[in-house]
């Protein structure tokens, strides 16, 4: 019994664990993409918010959080949070499926600044100038972990 305790307080404090990092993770990603200016417009008039958060991405959120999101929401800092933290989790958890490892958080980043496939390319690198702006804009987010 007393072992099931345990057991159980580990899980929920792996569970904890793993949300604090996506947490910490969108705050950095919030001081990267916008200073946390919540009407923030970038890349020439398609990202929102304080995420720059382009349509593509509410769409992917609407799909695997099953929500209804628009991309004007992008302009309320507390939904952007909640598209990112809706897509971060759900490629963490494909993540950990397919490599039986938990995500990291420069797999969520690129995830997050180049699109869905890009975590693939972590671990095998190609030497492209995608690649190359994904390490940058990793180098980036560190720093504000």
């Amino acid at each position: 019994m007393k072992v099931n305790k345990i057991l159980i307080i580990l899980a929920l404090l792996a569970t904890s664990a793993k949300a604090q990092n996506v947490e910490s993770l969108i705050n950095a990603l919030v001081k990267v993409e916008s200073n946390g200016r919540a009407n923030a417009v970038g890349d020439q008039g398609k990202a929102f918010g304080i995420l720059q958060i382009h349509s593509i991405m509410v769409r992917e959120a609407n799909r695997l959080g099953h929500t209804n999101y628009v991309h004007q929401d992008m302009f309320n800092a507390s939904k952007s949070r909640d598209v990112a933290k809706i897509v971060l989790e759900s490629y963490a958890r494909q993540i950990q499926a397919k490599t039986g490892r938990p995500a990291t958080l420069k797999e969520l980043s690129f995830i997050w600044n180049g699109g869905a496939s890009r975590w693939q390319r972590v671990d095998h690198p190609l030497n492209d100038t995608t690649q190359r702006n994904l390490e940058r804009y990793w180098n980036k987010v560190a720093k504000n972990l």
